[in-house]
This record gives C-alpha cells, sequence and structure tokens, in this order.
C-alpha cells in the first residue's frame, strides 16, 4: 500500500496540506485521526482574521487561509473545527506515560474566535446529536509511547511529524537576527511609549534600533541557548519512535512532515541529519510516495 507523504519548512501549512489531502482523495473529508507528534502540543487557538462560518473548501482557499490567519501554534484547532479529525493523539512525552483520553469540542463566537472546552452531557448531548453547527466534537488523546493499545481502533489515521521531536532547541538562537524598518514616526512612538505593545509582550523579542541612520524594529532571541543534542542521543530517539510504530501495527493514510526550519525549534546544525535519518526509518517502515495535488500552493 502506498502511503502519500509531504514535508513542509513550517508546521501552519499542515492545515492547507490536509485540505489537499482531502481534495485529493487520500483522506476523508470528516473524521480522520490525527496523530500529532511534536514536542510542542500546538493547541492554541483564537480570533482568525476569516469568517469561521465559511471556512475553505479548497485547497486553493485552505492556503489563502493559511497564508493570512494561522501561525505554528494554532493551526489545528480550525481542522477540528472543520471536523477533519474526530481524534486529535498528541505525543510529546519522551517516556511511557498513560493515556488520557478526554471527550472535548470546538465552538465559535465572533468576538472570541474559536475556543475549546469539554463535553458535559447534560450540556451538549442534544448538540452533539444533531449536529449543532456551532460545535464540532472529538477526542483528545495524549501520552507517550507506550505499546500496541496506543493506536487500537485508528481509522484513516494522519501522522503528523515536527522533526523538533527527536531534537529541539526552545531558546530559538537557530533563528537569525531580523529587522523590519520603521519611519523615524513609528521609532520614536516606540521609544517614548512605554507600554507600547511590541514593547509589553510576554517574552522580549523585538526592540527598535538605528542602524545607518535608519530605523528598525529587530527582531532577536536572547538568552543562554537549550544543550544541542548529540546525533547518538537523536538516533535513540528514532529507534524509540519507530520501535512505537512498528508494534503499533497500523498505516497511515497520510503522512506529513515538518522541518521547522525557519522558526528555529529544530535547531539548524542537526537539521540535515535528522530529516534525513527520520526520511530513511520512515521509508523502511512504509511505501512512500510524495503526495500529488492539482497544485502545490506552498511551491
Amino acid at each position: 500500500m502506498k502511503v502519500p507523504f509531504s514535508i513542509m519548512d513550517e508546521h501552519r501549512d499542515a492545515y492547507y496540506h490536509w485540505s489537499a489531502m482531502i481534495e485529493a482523495g487520500y483522506i476523508p473529508p470528516k473524521g480522520n485521526y490525527l496523530l500529532h507528534v511534536d514536542h510542542h502540543d500546538d493547541l492554541e487557538a483564537g480570533a482568525y482574521a476569516w469568517d469561521m462560518l465559511h471556512m475553505p473548501q479548497t485547497a486553493a482557499e485552505a492556503f489563502e487561509f493559511t497564508d493570512k490567519c494561522l501561525g505554528i501554534a494554532d493551526f489545528i484547532y480550525p481542522a477540528l473545527w472543520q471536523g477533519y479529525f474526530s481524534v486529535c493523539h498528541v505525543v510529546k512525552n519522551l517516556t511511557p506515560v498513560p493515556m488520557r483520553p478526554s471527550e472535548l469540542y470546538v465552538s465559535y463566537d465572533p468576538v472570541r474566535g474559536l475556543f475549546s472546552g469539554g463535553y458535559i452531557p447534560f450540556i451538549h448531548a442534544k448538540k452533539r446529536q444533531t449536529g449543532d453547527p456551532r460545535y464540532s466534537f472529538y477526542q483528545h488523546r495524549e501520552n507517550g509511547l507506550n505499546g500496541k493499545e496506543d493506536l487500537e481502533g485508528a481509522e484513516h489515521l494522519v501522522l503528523d511529524v515536527d522533526l523538533d521531536y527527536f531534537c529541539w532547541d526552545n531558546s530559538l538562537h537557530s533563528v537569525p537576527k531580523k529587522k523590519i524598518e520603521l519611519t523615524k514616526e513609528g521609532y520614536e512612538e516606540y521609544m517614548n511609549d512605554r507600554n507600547h505593545p511590541f514593547r509589553i509582550i510576554p517574552k522580549k523579542l523585538v526592540h527598535a534600533e538605528i542602524i545607518d541612520g535608519r530605523y528598525y524594529l529587530v527582531y532577536e532571541e536572547a538568552g543562554e541557548r537549550d544543550p544541542l543534542a548529540s546525533e547518538a542521543w537523536i538516533e535513540k530517539r528514532l529507534e524509540r519512535f519507530f520501535n512505537w510504530l512498528k508494534a503499533c501495527e497500523v498505516t497511515p493514510a497520510a503522512i506529513d512532515v515538518c522541518r521547522s526550519s525557519y522558526s528555529g525549534y529544530l535547531p539548524a546544525e542537526r537539521a540535515e541529519f535528522v530529516e534525513r535519518r527520520f526520511m530513511e526509518e520512515l521509508g523502511r517502515l512504509y511505501d512512500l510516495e510524495p503526495a500529488s495535488y492539482k497544485a502545490d500552493l506552498t511551491k
């Protein structure tokens, strides 16, 4: 059985790839099983610059939505909202951890945006039975690499892997210094307002500079870098993960792989090694073929 796969630079494009895979007929439009293997759960949500009651219906519209609205940590909830997945299974732990299943929903409010909550039978049962369009119900699972029982009953499984699962740098020192030019007025506004939004964001990532007489807003990571994992350590993580996949005896309907190459969560010094070794092991386990879309808009 051929297994289609796609590789992306950053994880926000997963939403587009899932939409394109549905359009290409690789997976059904509803009720798939998302196996999200990542150092982060990426389950952020909120207000999106989009009418969420009229979600994309084609891969081209999904690309527009992705490009306009999504970041690297908030792309899963829109897919759950549309019902792409009935199960969201997060694997981010390094060691075996008991499964923690819970019944949840995604709902939408024009002001609040998308939000998730716990399923309460006497409140939500009728909404679930009647298919209330304001709600999308799903099961959330989270655990480590335990055993074959982890994926029992999984149908139409989409294996979604961020390569930072095997090696990460949360200090993001792989990200180079970036700058955006400002007007003089914009620079002065930033410097003179202590409560400027870019000066009070939760993590101090930006500052203003004058460089050769021009004004810039500069993005730069600071702080001590996370230790860089050795290739031997990465090999152990790869072996543990692929042994688990083999034990589960499940063949994915589709696979998408994220490099985290611009965000910096996968250190640049290990990026080529991690991707090469992961794809080698993946190819030994499954008969892979590149996913073919009507038009891959990410290229």
